[in-house]
Parts: C-alpha cells; structure tokens; sequence
C-alpha cells in the first residue's frame, strides 16, 4: 500500500444489529514477531494486505498471506509469526459479532479483485492527515462498513444477497477454492480445509458433489495439477514439485500425474 503509515481509530461506536464496531488499526509486524499468544474479550477480525506469516488460533495453525481473512472468537488464544520477506501489513478491527448470519469460519481468503477494493477503500483514509479525529468518524465508519461488507461475507458471518434472488451464499465450492489457494505442500489438509470452510468432511463432500460434481479430495488433485503444471513450466525439478503440492515421494508423484494428464512430468515439460 502507499503512504502507509501507523493508523489506529478509537471509539468508531459504528453499531448495527448483530455487530458492533470498536476501534481499528493497522499494524506492521516486526522482524522480531514471535509466537506471543493473548486473547481479547472481543471478536477480532484480521485482514492481511500485505506479507506473509502464520496465525494460531485456538491451537490452529493458519497460513497468513495477502488477501487472508481471520475471525478470532472472545477468549480464543491467538498469536502471529513472521516469515522471510516483506513484513506483514494488516488491518486489525476489534468488535463484537453477536449473531452469525450465515456459516462462519475462522479462516477465509478474499479474492485478487475483493484484497484490491479493500485496499482501495483504505487508502482513502490516508489522504486526511486527522483522520483520527471525532469530526472525520462518519468518513471511518463509511470505509469501514464497505470493507466489513467483504470480509465478512467472505467468512461467512454474512450471506452475499443476489439481486435477482432471496439471500444466497458464495459457492460453497468457490470458498473451498479460495482455501486451497492458501495452502502449500503438506497443509493441503482435507480434514483441515473442511473445517476452515465450517463442515464435516463428510458433509461437505455431498454438498461439493451437488453443487460441482466434485468431492474435496478431487478439488484439491485439480489444484495440485494446476500447480504442478505451472512449476513444470517454470523448469523446476521434479522432486520439488511433487514436495510443493503435497506428494513427497517422487515416484509416486509421477504415477499420480500420469495418471492424471496420460503422460509423465519429464514428457509434459517437452
């Protein structure tokens, strides 16, 4: 983000049924960020705009990169790590979200076109040199309301309304996308996905295979495949694409991918 600078709102008093906003800042991580767990007496919501670095909450490991939405309960224990490269940037908001109007999740990732908006929608906050002050709160609360709008729906706290129809959610499969996007190698987790998307596996595979005709374990081969392919092209060695989806052995991951395309890795790079 340009012009970025340290930013924190106090007392927004930004309140709606259901939710109530209390304040906002932008943090920086440092280099010297370490596991430091803490909870709050309220929900958290955290937005991350820039970076890499992994979150826990409630003993869950979470990959945090551009775009990562993560919905901290009251009294959850949760803390961050950096990791090598640009220091993570991220919009903290502390507030109360009393009843879920959908299935929320902890974990959720906005897409390329949502981060961008949100992004967008900040940095208006950055042209008011006082934009802490009392006089400019409705300008705060106007930017706020536009992001909330994304991440929560993004999590699921919201249900997205479709115009043409009553109250609809995102694709449940398009969610689960979003979160495959998220992971590397071995957090390529199914069990682990279906609960970062709010269902049991086994739920979750016939509400795929009704809306894509797909099970989780067959989104996640579709996006090992793309990915792979993708490294392929980028001359990597087989090894470590066959470690960067997921599939240590090398062996087995050029059975798997013949099996998936009709030829080896060696011949598909040709």
């Amino acid at each position: 983000m340009k012009n970025y600078r340290p930013l924190l709102i106090q007392d927004i008093h930004l309140e709606m049924p259901g939710l109530k906003v209390h304040r906002l800042r932008l943090n920086r991580h440092l280099p010297e960020a370490r596991w430091t767990e803490h909870s709050h007496t309220h929900d958290q919501l955290i937005i991350y705009l820039m970076g890499r670095g992994q979150q826990r909450v409630d003993g869950a490991l979470y990959t945090a990169r551009p775009g990562t939405v993560i919905h901290v309960l009251p009294e959850k224990l949760h803390a961050f790590e950096q990791q090598a490269g640009r220091h993570a940037l991220c919009l903290v908001v502390d507030l109360e979200m009393k009843t879920s109007r959908g299935v929320a999740h902890v974990c959720d990732q906005l897409t390329a076109d949502q981060l961008s908006e949100t992004k967008s929608r900040l940095s208006t906050l950055f042209r008011h040199p006082q934009i802490e002050r009392k006089e400019m709160s409705l300008r705060v609360a106007a930017v706020m309301l536009d992001i909330l709008d994304i991440a929560l729906k993004a999590i699921g706290w919201l249900a997205p309304v479709n115009r043409f129809s009553a109250a609809k959610q995102y694709s449940i499969s398009k969610r689960v996308e979003r979160l495959l996007e998220t992971k590397d190698g071995a957090e390529v987790d199914l069990k682990q996905i279906a609960e970062q998307s709010g269902y049991q596996q086994d739920h979750l595979n016939r509400l795929l295979r009704a809306e894509c005709g797909l099970t989780l374990g067959q989104m996640r081969a579709r996006m090992r495949l793309k990915r792979a392919v993708t490294m392929l092209g980028e001359k990597r060695p087989v090894q470590e694409i066959g470690e960067a989806i997921g599939i240590l052995d090398a062996n087995y991951f050029a059975r798997w991918f013949k099996q998936q395309t009709g030829v080896s890795p060696t011949s598909w790079r040709r």
